[in-house]
């Protein structure tokens, strides 16, 4: 019984691959149909270069560093405020 369950669920699933869905197919105009192919692009080309790791991890402290002080002065204020 254990063995039938997975198999059964297997072809539930390959079933359901293989169904037509016209609430998709059905939006496609003509020449969407006849369209080519997008023409593909080697990943290298399609994204932008990253920046050095050392120069990225020296943004990323400076970014933190004036955070963290904006943070103390925020925190040194509520603890002066009179309330």
């Amino acid at each position: 019984m254990q063995v039938l369950t997975p198999i059964a669920l297997l072809l539930a699933v390959a079933a359901a691959a293989c169904t037509r869905v016209p609430e998709l197919e059905d939006r496609l105009t003509p020449d969407l149909r006849s369209a080519d192919y997008p023409r593909l692009l080697p990943l290298d080309d399609a994204l932008e270069p990253l920046d050095p790791p050392q120069q990225a991890s020296q943004e990323l402290k400076n970014e933190l560093d004036a955070r963290s002080d904006r943070l103390k002065r925020r925190a040194e204020a509520v603890k002066n405020a009179e309330l």
